[in-house]
Protein backbone atom coordinates (compact mmCIF):
# COMPACT_ATOMS: atom_id res chain seq x y z
CA UNK A 1 0.00 0.00 0.00
CA UNK A 2 1.03 3.48 -0.65
CA UNK A 3 2.07 4.74 2.59
CA UNK A 4 0.98 8.34 0.95
CA UNK A 5 -2.76 7.36 1.57
CA UNK A 6 -2.71 6.64 4.91
CA UNK A 7 -4.04 8.94 7.22
CA UNK A 8 -1.25 9.88 9.61
CA UNK A 9 -1.84 11.09 13.23
CA UNK A 10 -0.91 14.98 13.39
CA UNK A 11 -2.54 16.92 15.93
CA UNK A 12 -5.21 17.07 18.64
CA UNK A 13 -7.17 19.63 20.78
CA UNK A 14 -9.08 19.75 23.60
CA UNK A 15 -12.24 21.31 25.26
CA UNK A 16 -10.93 23.72 28.48
CA UNK A 17 -13.05 25.80 31.15
CA UNK A 18 -9.65 27.75 31.81
CA UNK A 19 -8.15 28.26 28.82
CA UNK A 20 -5.20 30.32 30.17
CA UNK A 21 -4.07 28.31 32.81
CA UNK A 22 -4.37 24.95 30.74
CA UNK A 23 -1.79 27.75 28.41
CA UNK A 24 0.63 28.07 31.04
CA UNK A 25 0.79 24.50 32.07
CA UNK A 26 1.65 23.26 28.71
CA UNK A 27 3.87 25.84 27.53
CA UNK A 28 5.79 25.11 31.16
CA UNK A 29 5.92 21.35 31.30
CA UNK A 30 6.06 20.47 27.69
CA UNK A 31 7.48 23.63 26.20
CA UNK A 32 4.45 23.94 23.52
CA UNK A 33 4.42 27.61 22.38
CA UNK A 34 1.41 29.51 20.83
CA UNK A 35 1.58 29.15 17.09
CA UNK A 36 -1.65 31.24 16.72
CA UNK A 37 -5.07 32.31 18.72
CA UNK A 38 -8.12 33.75 17.96
CA UNK A 39 -11.58 33.55 18.01
CA UNK A 40 -12.94 30.98 15.43
CA UNK A 41 -15.46 32.25 12.25
CA UNK A 42 -17.82 29.30 11.83
CA UNK A 43 -17.98 28.52 16.03
CA UNK A 44 -17.39 31.84 17.90
CA UNK A 45 -15.09 30.18 20.53
CA UNK A 46 -11.30 31.10 21.68
CA UNK A 47 -8.81 28.93 19.92
CA UNK A 48 -5.33 28.70 21.36
CA UNK A 49 -2.79 26.59 18.66
CA UNK A 50 0.05 25.74 20.45
CA UNK A 51 3.27 23.34 19.13
CA UNK A 52 6.87 22.57 20.18
CA UNK A 53 8.23 21.62 16.06
CA UNK A 54 9.16 24.71 13.73
CA UNK A 55 7.34 22.37 11.07
CA UNK A 56 4.08 22.00 12.21
CA UNK A 57 1.33 24.86 12.87
CA UNK A 58 -0.10 23.35 15.35
CA UNK A 59 0.28 19.92 17.45
CA UNK A 60 -2.46 21.00 20.52
CA UNK A 61 -5.13 22.91 20.78
CA UNK A 62 -7.29 24.52 23.03
CA UNK A 63 -10.36 25.18 22.77
CA UNK A 64 -12.66 27.14 25.12
CA UNK A 65 -15.44 25.42 26.43
CA UNK A 66 -19.06 26.81 25.78
CA UNK A 67 -22.63 25.95 27.18
CA UNK A 68 -23.48 22.55 24.71
CA UNK A 69 -20.31 21.62 24.40
CA UNK A 70 -19.26 17.74 25.69
CA UNK A 71 -19.01 17.45 29.19
CA UNK A 72 -15.30 17.47 30.80
CA UNK A 73 -13.63 13.54 31.29
CA UNK A 74 -14.49 12.17 27.62
CA UNK A 75 -10.42 12.42 26.94
CA UNK A 76 -8.19 9.03 28.40
CA UNK A 77 -4.66 11.22 27.81
CA UNK A 78 -2.83 13.02 25.37
CA UNK A 79 0.86 11.91 25.01
CA UNK A 80 3.93 13.91 24.48
CA UNK A 81 7.19 12.38 23.16
CA UNK A 82 10.80 12.51 24.09
CA UNK A 83 13.87 11.19 23.18
CA UNK A 84 15.91 10.93 26.43
CA UNK A 85 15.12 9.72 29.92
CA UNK A 86 17.60 13.09 31.10
CA UNK A 87 14.14 14.41 29.32
CA UNK A 88 11.31 12.24 31.03
CA UNK A 89 12.98 13.48 34.15
CA UNK A 90 13.18 17.12 33.22
CA UNK A 91 9.46 16.97 32.06
CA UNK A 92 8.46 15.07 35.67
CA UNK A 93 10.92 18.37 37.39
CA UNK A 94 8.59 20.61 35.27
CA UNK A 95 5.33 18.87 35.82
CA UNK A 96 6.00 19.13 39.78
CA UNK A 97 7.00 22.84 39.88
CA UNK A 98 3.90 23.83 37.61
CA UNK A 99 1.48 21.85 40.05
CA UNK A 100 0.79 18.41 37.96
CA UNK A 101 -0.90 15.85 40.60
CA UNK A 102 -1.42 12.17 40.53
CA UNK A 103 2.17 11.09 39.31
CA UNK A 104 2.49 7.31 37.88
CA UNK A 105 5.91 6.46 36.25
CA UNK A 106 5.45 3.22 34.28
CA UNK A 107 7.41 0.73 32.17
CA UNK A 108 5.77 -0.57 29.54
CA UNK A 109 8.46 -2.31 27.94
CA UNK A 110 8.08 -0.72 24.84
CA UNK A 111 8.63 2.70 26.12
CA UNK A 112 8.95 4.53 29.20
CA UNK A 113 6.22 6.51 30.79
CA UNK A 114 5.31 9.28 33.53
CA UNK A 115 1.51 9.86 33.56
CA UNK A 116 0.09 13.11 35.78
CA UNK A 117 -2.73 15.35 35.75
CA UNK A 118 -3.01 18.71 34.38
CA UNK A 119 -4.96 21.38 35.71
CA UNK A 120 -8.58 20.08 34.52
CA UNK A 121 -7.52 16.63 36.02
CA UNK A 122 -7.10 15.69 32.36
CA UNK A 123 -3.78 12.68 32.28
CA UNK A 124 -0.70 13.85 30.33
CA UNK A 125 1.53 11.09 29.32
CA UNK A 126 5.36 12.19 28.35
CA UNK A 127 7.36 8.90 27.10
CA UNK A 128 10.10 7.86 25.39
CA UNK A 129 10.73 4.66 23.19
CA UNK A 130 12.74 1.69 24.20
CA UNK A 131 14.39 -0.74 21.64
CA UNK A 132 12.33 -2.98 22.49
CA UNK A 133 8.80 -4.63 21.95
CA UNK A 134 6.32 -6.47 24.60
CA UNK A 135 2.74 -7.39 23.52
CA UNK A 136 0.78 -4.54 25.32
CA UNK A 137 -0.76 -3.85 27.89
CA UNK A 138 2.38 -3.90 29.97
CA UNK A 139 2.80 -2.20 32.89
CA UNK A 140 5.49 -2.21 35.49
CA UNK A 141 7.05 -0.06 37.87
CA UNK A 142 9.61 2.94 36.39
CA UNK A 143 12.31 4.72 39.62
CA UNK A 144 13.10 7.40 37.75
CA UNK A 145 15.97 8.03 40.56
CA UNK A 146 17.83 4.82 38.90
CA UNK A 147 20.20 5.37 36.49
CA UNK A 148 19.72 5.08 32.93
CA UNK A 149 21.83 1.96 32.93
CA UNK A 150 20.12 0.53 35.40
CA UNK A 151 16.53 1.50 33.96
CA UNK A 152 17.96 -0.18 30.36
CA UNK A 153 19.56 -3.56 32.24
CA UNK A 154 16.62 -3.94 34.41
CA UNK A 155 13.90 -3.44 30.82
CA UNK A 156 15.70 -5.61 28.63
CA UNK A 157 15.95 -7.97 31.30
CA UNK A 158 12.02 -8.17 32.15
CA UNK A 159 10.96 -7.69 28.69
CA UNK A 160 12.94 -10.51 27.23
CA UNK A 161 11.28 -12.86 29.55
CA UNK A 162 7.97 -12.72 28.20
CA UNK A 163 6.78 -14.49 25.31
CA UNK A 164 6.08 -12.40 22.40
CA UNK A 165 9.71 -9.97 22.79
CA UNK A 166 10.96 -8.73 19.98
CA UNK A 167 13.21 -5.82 19.07
CA UNK A 168 11.33 -2.56 18.21
CA UNK A 169 12.85 -2.46 14.65
CA UNK A 170 11.75 -6.78 13.98
CA UNK A 171 8.21 -5.28 15.17
CA UNK A 172 8.20 -2.18 12.72
CA UNK A 173 9.11 -4.81 9.85
CA UNK A 174 6.27 -6.69 10.80
CA UNK A 175 4.08 -3.81 10.96
CA UNK A 176 5.34 -2.14 7.74
CA UNK A 177 4.64 -5.81 6.17
CA UNK A 178 1.09 -5.43 7.85
CA UNK A 179 0.37 -2.03 6.43
CA UNK A 180 1.54 -2.68 2.91
CA UNK A 181 -0.31 -5.96 2.92
CA UNK A 182 -3.98 -4.91 4.50
CA UNK A 183 -4.63 -1.46 4.41
CA UNK A 184 -7.09 -0.43 2.41
CA UNK A 185 -7.39 -3.66 0.50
Amino acid sequence: MNADLLPQLSHMGIYTDHQEEMQRFYEGVIGLVVSDHGVAQKFRRRIVFMTASPTQHHQFVLVARQEGDPPRGPLFQVSFKVQSLAALRAAHARALAHGARNFRPMNHGNSWSLYFNDPEDNTVEVYMETPWYLPQPFADNLDLTQSDAEIECLTEARVRSFDGFQTALDWSRSMTHLLEKDSFQ
